[in-house]
Protein backbone atom coordinates (compact mmCIF):
# COMPACT_ATOMS: atom_id res chain seq x y z
CA UNK A 1 0.00 0.00 0.00
CA UNK A 2 1.23 3.50 -0.74
CA UNK A 3 1.68 6.23 1.69
CA UNK A 4 0.16 9.59 1.85
CA UNK A 5 3.54 10.74 1.00
CA UNK A 6 4.35 8.71 -1.77
CA UNK A 7 1.04 9.40 -3.52
CA UNK A 8 1.71 13.44 -3.30
CA UNK A 9 5.71 12.89 -4.44
CA UNK A 10 4.89 10.51 -7.54
CA UNK A 11 1.47 10.90 -7.52
CA UNK A 12 0.02 7.90 -7.84
CA UNK A 13 -3.67 6.66 -8.50
CA UNK A 14 -4.82 4.77 -5.67
CA UNK A 15 -6.93 2.19 -6.76
CA UNK A 16 -8.62 -0.38 -4.58
CA UNK A 17 -8.41 -3.78 -4.90
CA UNK A 18 -11.83 -5.75 -4.96
CA UNK A 19 -12.85 -7.14 -1.93
CA UNK A 20 -13.78 -10.22 -4.27
CA UNK A 21 -9.93 -10.94 -5.27
CA UNK A 22 -8.47 -10.52 -1.93
CA UNK A 23 -11.44 -13.03 -1.01
CA UNK A 24 -10.98 -15.58 -3.90
CA UNK A 25 -7.02 -15.49 -3.13
CA UNK A 26 -6.96 -16.16 0.38
CA UNK A 27 -9.66 -18.47 0.41
CA UNK A 28 -8.87 -20.62 -2.47
CA UNK A 29 -6.11 -23.28 -2.40
CA UNK A 30 -2.34 -22.70 -4.16
CA UNK A 31 -2.77 -25.76 -6.14
CA UNK A 32 -6.25 -24.59 -7.54
CA UNK A 33 -4.41 -21.51 -8.39
CA UNK A 34 -1.63 -23.15 -9.97
CA UNK A 35 -3.49 -25.31 -12.25
CA UNK A 36 -6.19 -22.69 -13.50
CA UNK A 37 -3.63 -20.53 -14.19
CA UNK A 38 -1.44 -22.54 -16.20
CA UNK A 39 -4.39 -23.90 -17.65
CA UNK A 40 -5.56 -20.83 -18.89
CA UNK A 41 -2.07 -19.69 -20.21
CA UNK A 42 -1.63 -23.14 -22.00
CA UNK A 43 -4.47 -22.74 -23.81
CA UNK A 44 -4.53 -18.99 -24.64
CA UNK A 45 -1.30 -18.82 -25.96
CA UNK A 46 -0.65 -22.41 -27.41
CA UNK A 47 0.29 -20.57 -30.88
CA UNK A 48 2.38 -18.47 -29.37
CA UNK A 49 4.43 -20.99 -27.24
CA UNK A 50 4.51 -23.09 -30.66
CA UNK A 51 5.88 -20.48 -32.47
CA UNK A 52 8.84 -19.74 -30.47
CA UNK A 53 7.62 -16.42 -28.73
CA UNK A 54 7.72 -17.56 -25.16
CA UNK A 55 11.38 -19.65 -26.13
CA UNK A 56 12.99 -16.58 -23.37
CA UNK A 57 11.61 -18.92 -20.17
CA UNK A 58 12.81 -21.82 -21.20
CA UNK A 59 15.03 -22.23 -17.96
CA UNK A 60 14.40 -19.42 -16.60
CA UNK A 61 12.13 -18.80 -13.74
CA UNK A 62 9.51 -15.10 -13.36
CA UNK A 63 8.10 -14.22 -10.51
CA UNK A 64 5.16 -11.83 -10.62
CA UNK A 65 5.02 -10.36 -6.98
CA UNK A 66 1.54 -9.01 -6.33
CA UNK A 67 2.49 -7.22 -3.23
CA UNK A 68 -0.86 -6.33 -1.39
CA UNK A 69 -2.72 -10.01 -1.03
CA UNK A 70 0.39 -11.15 -1.04
CA UNK A 71 -0.05 -13.44 -3.99
CA UNK A 72 3.24 -15.01 -5.98
CA UNK A 73 3.47 -16.59 -9.51
CA UNK A 74 6.84 -17.72 -10.60
CA UNK A 75 6.25 -18.80 -14.50
CA UNK A 76 8.36 -20.69 -16.59
CA UNK A 77 8.59 -22.23 -19.61
CA UNK A 78 9.23 -26.74 -19.46
CA UNK A 79 11.41 -27.46 -23.16
CA UNK A 80 10.49 -30.91 -23.13
CA UNK A 81 6.55 -30.27 -22.96
CA UNK A 82 6.35 -26.64 -24.36
CA UNK A 83 3.89 -26.33 -21.30
CA UNK A 84 3.92 -23.46 -19.53
CA UNK A 85 4.37 -24.22 -15.93
CA UNK A 86 3.14 -22.44 -12.89
CA UNK A 87 4.24 -22.56 -9.19
CA UNK A 88 1.98 -20.15 -6.89
CA UNK A 89 3.00 -18.70 -3.05
CA UNK A 90 1.15 -16.83 -1.18
CA UNK A 91 3.92 -15.61 1.19
CA UNK A 92 6.47 -12.96 0.19
CA UNK A 93 8.56 -14.66 3.48
CA UNK A 94 8.87 -17.34 1.32
CA UNK A 95 9.30 -15.61 -2.16
CA UNK A 96 12.25 -13.62 -0.46
CA UNK A 97 14.24 -16.27 1.06
CA UNK A 98 13.36 -19.31 -0.17
CA UNK A 99 12.62 -19.41 -4.14
CA UNK A 100 14.88 -19.39 -7.30
CA UNK A 101 13.96 -16.63 -9.65
CA UNK A 102 15.96 -14.97 -12.28
CA UNK A 103 13.59 -11.81 -12.67
CA UNK A 104 10.78 -10.02 -10.66
CA UNK A 105 8.25 -7.98 -11.64
CA UNK A 106 6.39 -6.34 -8.70
CA UNK A 107 3.40 -4.78 -8.38
CA UNK A 108 0.20 -4.18 -6.43
CA UNK A 109 -2.65 -5.68 -8.03
CA UNK A 110 -4.79 -2.51 -8.82
CA UNK A 111 -1.06 -1.87 -11.08
CA UNK A 112 -1.67 -5.54 -12.52
CA UNK A 113 -5.41 -4.88 -13.07
CA UNK A 114 -4.75 -1.55 -15.17
CA UNK A 115 -2.12 -4.18 -17.38
CA UNK A 116 -4.52 -6.81 -17.87
CA UNK A 117 -7.20 -4.54 -18.49
CA UNK A 118 -5.78 -2.75 -21.35
CA UNK A 119 -5.98 0.36 -19.29
CA UNK A 120 -2.53 0.97 -18.88
CA UNK A 121 0.80 0.00 -20.78
CA UNK A 122 3.57 -1.89 -18.63
CA UNK A 123 6.20 1.56 -19.51
CA UNK A 124 3.83 3.55 -18.09
CA UNK A 125 3.27 1.61 -14.85
CA UNK A 126 7.25 1.03 -14.86
CA UNK A 127 7.67 4.96 -15.03
CA UNK A 128 5.18 5.96 -12.16
CA UNK A 129 7.06 2.97 -10.38
CA UNK A 130 3.75 1.21 -9.87
CA UNK A 131 5.57 -1.77 -11.90
CA UNK A 132 9.03 -2.50 -10.57
CA UNK A 133 11.54 -5.03 -11.79
CA UNK A 134 14.69 -6.84 -10.32
CA UNK A 135 17.21 -9.76 -10.60
CA UNK A 136 17.54 -10.24 -14.68
CA UNK A 137 16.34 -7.44 -15.94
CA UNK A 138 17.15 -8.46 -19.61
CA UNK A 139 14.55 -11.23 -18.86
CA UNK A 140 12.22 -9.08 -17.10
CA UNK A 141 12.23 -6.31 -20.27
CA UNK A 142 11.78 -9.12 -22.74
CA UNK A 143 8.63 -10.42 -20.57
CA UNK A 144 7.59 -6.68 -20.08
CA UNK A 145 7.22 -6.44 -23.78
CA UNK A 146 5.42 -9.62 -24.45
CA UNK A 147 3.36 -9.08 -21.91
CA UNK A 148 2.75 -5.53 -24.25
CA UNK A 149 2.18 -7.23 -27.61
CA UNK A 150 -0.68 -9.50 -25.76
CA UNK A 151 -4.54 -8.49 -26.12
CA UNK A 152 -6.34 -8.55 -23.28
CA UNK A 153 -9.66 -8.52 -25.15
CA UNK A 154 -8.99 -11.97 -26.87
CA UNK A 155 -6.95 -13.41 -23.87
CA UNK A 156 -9.54 -13.09 -21.31
CA UNK A 157 -12.69 -14.72 -20.90
CA UNK A 158 -15.57 -12.20 -21.90
CA UNK A 159 -16.89 -11.61 -18.33
CA UNK A 160 -13.85 -11.30 -16.82
CA UNK A 161 -12.69 -8.96 -19.59
CA UNK A 162 -16.22 -6.55 -19.16
CA UNK A 163 -15.36 -6.93 -14.91
CA UNK A 164 -12.26 -5.82 -15.35
CA UNK A 165 -12.70 -3.21 -17.62
CA UNK A 166 -15.76 -1.61 -15.71
CA UNK A 167 -13.50 -1.87 -12.15
CA UNK A 168 -10.43 -0.03 -13.55
CA UNK A 169 -12.74 2.54 -15.19
CA UNK A 170 -14.79 3.75 -12.04
CA UNK A 171 -12.12 3.31 -9.65
CA UNK A 172 -10.07 5.55 -11.93
CA UNK A 173 -13.08 8.04 -12.30
CA UNK A 174 -13.66 8.14 -8.37
CA UNK A 175 -9.99 8.88 -8.01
Amino acid sequence: MNSLNDIIKHKTRVLFTPKWLQTLTYGTPSSLIKRLIEHHLNHTFKSQINDGELEFLIDKCICIEIKNIPLNLFISLDNSSKKVQVLVLKSNYITQNMTRFDGKLSGSSDSFLQLISGQSDPDTLFFRRQLTIEGDTELCLIFKNWLDTQDPHSSLPKTIYSSLQDYVASAIDNT
